[in-house]
């Protein structure tokens, strides 16, 4: 994943964003892209790269399933998530952005009572670390997640200042630590 950017914009407008994806996420999403143009193209027009008489591609639906896979790997190296939060209005959005096309929506903003950061265990034996806002009664949301505890730590220390709360490391089993702002 990319850099984590946490910006405080006008007063109590906070972004967090995962930034700009590296170089080389870019150049592959822009391979993907370019594989499904091409067979999009075969798709609807019968294009062919090597065409050979009597066969034609038009409407083949499995140049068409290709050109899906194509697209969905692409949208997956090139997409950013941001979470925007307005304090004012008291409500925060999740956005998914490819390019200039961002998909996501306004909701209540619940009071939070801590950010936390802990240490998961996936199912394959390996761990990721977890940036949560928790809220009245229990529930929390997940805003940010990776393999680096470094990244996500300074991700909920930035986060926990922002909001004004305060921070739980649970990055260590059993020994959980508070840490006041």
């Amino acid at each position: 994943m990319a850099f984590v950017v946490l910006k405080q914009m006008a007063k109590g407008k906070i972004i967090i964003s995962e930034g700009v994806r590296p170089l080389w996420q870019t150049l592959v999403a822009a391979a993907f892209y370019t594989v499904t143009f091409i067979l999009l193209a075969m798709f609807f027009f019968g294009y062919g790269i090597f065409p050979e008489n009597g066969m034609d591609n038009r409407w083949n639906f499995g140049v068409f399933y290709l050109a899906v896979a194509c697209a969905s790997q692409g949208i997956l190296f090139s997409s950013v998530k941001s979470i925007f939060f307005d304090l004012e209005n008291r409500n925060y959005k999740e956005e998914y952005r490819v390019g200039p096309c961002a998909v996501g929506r306004w909701k209540a903003l619940p009071a939070i009572e801590y950010v936390s950061v802990f240490r998961q265990l996936k199912a394959n034996g390996t761990y990721t670390y977890e940036v949560n806002l928790w809220v009245k009664g229990n529930k929390s949301f997940t805003i940010y997640e990776t393999n680096e505890m470094a990244i996500t730590f300074a991700m909920g220390e930035s986060t926990a200042k922002a909001l004004k709360v305060n921070l739980l490391d649970a990055t260590v089993p059993n020994n959980y630590k508070w840490i006041n702002f």
